[in-house]
């Protein structure tokens, strides 16, 4: 099987990623005030202010997980993985046909991971080339040749 052939790609993070980064975070936030108000027997005013600390704080590190709303250089070398111009793996978490969740992991940089969230729209032959690449082997190493010694002659 021929490796995927070589593409750049500007993309721009899916705003849906976002959002439910965001949503999970402040879900989560809520759950655990209401769980400690159950156990401390909070009144309800200070239920609600730690509450909407708690969703408000959920909410910003829910955002912050999901990274920044900027464009994303991807690039296939035929080689390896560039994201944003560092080298690195990068492999397919979850495939929901259009919107593509990557998991960016550099070796070399002590397992330094990214989330990158991509949607693409219909029709796109980016996106199609991107998949391709995405889910082709990587190439085989070409193994050196031997190094081959002229025989020896002997004289006459």
């Amino acid at each position: 099987m021929r490796p995927a052939p070589p593409l750049a790609l500007q993309c721009a993070p899916s705003r849906a990623w976002r959002l439910a980064c965001a949503f999970i975070g402040a879900s989560a936030g809520g759950a655990i005030t209401a769980w400690v108000a159950g156990h401390l027997e909070w009144a309800l005013p200070a239920f609600l202010v730690f509450s909407g600390a708690a969703i408000a704080g959920g909410a910003w590190f829910g955002r912050r997980i999901a990274g920044p709303l900027r464009q994303v250089e991807v690039r296939w070398d035929g080689r390896d993985w560039q994201l944003d111009g560092s080298t690195g793996e990068l492999r397919v978490m979850l495939d929901f046909d259009r919107w593509l969740l990557l998991l960016r992991h550099q070796p070399k940089a002590r397992g330094r991971v990214r989330w990158v969230a991509l949607s693409f729209v219909r029709g796109d032959d980016d996106f199609r080339a991107l998949r391709t690449a995405l889910y082709c082997p990587p190439p085989e190493p070409t193994p050196d040749l031997p190094h081959v010694r002229a025989p020896d002659r002997a004289t006459d």
